[in-house]
C-alpha cells in the first residue's frame, strides 16, 4: 500500500469514525491546530491593514502629486475695461508669481512624495510581507505534517493488526503444526519491517511536528510588533503632511486688487444705516481672509435715519419712543410725485427691478 493510498483512507476513517478497533487513539497534533487557528485569524487582520496602508499610501502620493499640479495652474485674473472695448488684466500683488501656490517649494513636494512611498514599503510593508509569506511557509509546512500524521496512525493500524494475527496464528498452532510455524515466521518479519516503517514515520513526524511549532510560536511572538507598524504608519503620514504644509509657504496672500469700491448708492446706505444729508465715509480694510470691508464709526452706527427695515420716514418726525414702534416693511409703496425724477429700486415683493418714484424724505 502506497504512501498516499494510507493517508486518503485513515483521512476517511478519522473523518467519518469508518473503525472496528474503537479504542484507536489517533496521533495529537492539537497544540500546532490551535496555534495555526490563531496566527490564521492574525493573517487575515495583517492582510486588512496591508491592504489599507496600501491605499493610504497611494492616496497620500496622489493627493500630493495633486497638490503641485494645482499649486503650479495660474490664479484667475481680475480684469477692467481699458476704453477701448477690451479689457485688460491687472497685475498680481508684488511677491507673487501669477500661480496659485505662489512662491511654494515644488521639489520639497516631491521630495516628501516619493521618501514617505520609500519609508511606508521598507518599515512598515515589507515588515508585514515577511510575516505574511512566513505564515504561508508554515501553513504548507502544517498540511504535509498532516499527512504524516495520518501515514503514522495508518502504519499503527497495520502493525496492530498483523499482531493480532499473529496471535491468531499461534492460537491455531496444534492444528496447523509446521505449517503454522511457518506462518507465523513470515507474519513476525512482516511486523518487522512494517514495525521499522512505522518508527521511521514516528521520527519524520516528531521532527516536523516540532520545526512547525517552533515556526508558529515565532510568528505569534512576532504579532506583537503589528501595533507598531501601524503607529508607524501615522508617525510617517504625519510627518510627510508637515513638510508638505512647509514647503506650501504662506497660506493667505493679499489679494491683487485693493481698491474703494464705490458705494452702491440707496443699498449700502441701507445696510450702514446712514443719511443721505451724511455721506458713509468708507475706509478699505483687509479682513482676516483678504477681502474688503467698510469701517462705519460707532456714532453712524447708534444713530437712526428712518430708514431701517426698508422704512423711509423723517427722522425730525420721529421720537426715540415712536422709533421703536415703526413698521418692519413698508406699509404702501411710495407714488410718484409731481415734479419727482423716476429711480430704479429693488421692489422687495416682486423681487424684481421697478420703476417707481422716491421723495426727499431725509432729514437735513
Amino acid at each position: 500500500m502506497g504512501a498516499g493510498w494510507r493517508r486518503f483512507t485513515e483521512k476517511a476513517r478519522q473523518k467519518w469514525h469508518i473503525t472496528a478497533d474503537k479504542g484507536f487513539a489517533s496521533s495529537s497534533n492539537a497544540r500546532n491546530e490551535l496555534m495555526l487557528r490563531d496566527a490564521g485569524e492574525f493573517a487575515g487582520h495583517i492582510k486588512r491593514c496591508e491592504k489599507d496602508i496600501r491605499i493610504l499610501k497611494n492616496a497620500t502620493e496622489g493627493l500630493i502629486n495633486t497638490t503641485k499640479a494645482v499649486m503650479s495652474s495660474p490664479l484667475p485674473k481680475v480684469y477692467e475695461d481699458s476704453g477701448n472695448g477690451t479689457a485688460q488684466p491687472i497685475a498680481t500683488t508684488q511677491g507673487l508669481s501669477g500661480a496659485i501656490g505662489g512662491d511654494f517649494k515644488v521639489d520639497e513636494l516631491h521630495r516628501v512624495s516619493k521618501e514617505t512611498a520609500k519609508k511606508l514599503e521598507a518599515e512598515v510593508l515589507a515588515p508585514m510581507q515577511r510575516w505574511t509569506t512566513a505564515y504561508n511557509t508554515v501553513q504548507a509546512r502544517m498540511n504535509k505534517l498532516e499527512g504524516v500524521r495520518l501515514e503514522v496512525d495508518s502504519r499503527r493500524r497495520t502493525v496492530a493488526e498483523l499482531g493480532q494475527k499473529i496471535d491468531k496464528q499461534r492460537a491455531r498452532l496444534p492444528q496447523t503444526k509446521v505449517k503454522g510455524e511457518f506462518d507465523i515466521e513470515q507474519t513476525i518479519k512482516k511486523v518487522q519491517h512494517k514495525e521499522n516503517k512505522l518508527a521511521a514515520a514516528r521520527q519524520s513526524f516528531k521532527e516536523q511536528e516540532a520545526l512547525v511549532y517552533q515556526q508558529l510560536a515565532q510568528l505569534i511572538r512576532d504579532a506583537v510588533w503589528l501595533k507598531s507598524y501601524i503607529a508607524a504608519v501615522m508617525r510617517l503620514e504625519q510627518e510627510a503632511f508637515q513638510s508638505a504644509y512647509a514647503s506650501l509657504g504662506p497660506s493667505k496672500a493679499t489679494l491683487p486688487l485693493q481698491q474703494e469700491v464705490p458705494m452702491q448708492s440707496e443699498q449700502m446706505m441701507m445696510t450702514t444705516g446712514a443719511t443721505a444729508s451724511r455721506p458713509v465715509e468708507l475706509q478699505p480694510q483687509a479682513t482676516a481672509t483678504g477681502g474688503l470691508m467698510t469701517s462705519v464709526t460707532n456714532k453712524m452706527r447708534r444713530q437712526p435715519s428712518g430708514k431701517e427695515n426698508g422704512s423711509k420716514v423723517p427722522i425730525s418726525a420721529v421720537g426715540n419712543k415712536e422709533y421703536d414702534d415703526l413698521p418692519s416693511v413698508p406699509a404702501a409703496r411710495i407714488t410718484r410725485g409731481p415734479g419727482s425724477v423716476a429711480s430704479t429700486g429693488y421692489d422687495r415683493y416682486g423681487e424684481q427691478p421697478q420703476q417707481y418714484a422716491q421723495q426727499q424724505v431725509w432729514a437735513a
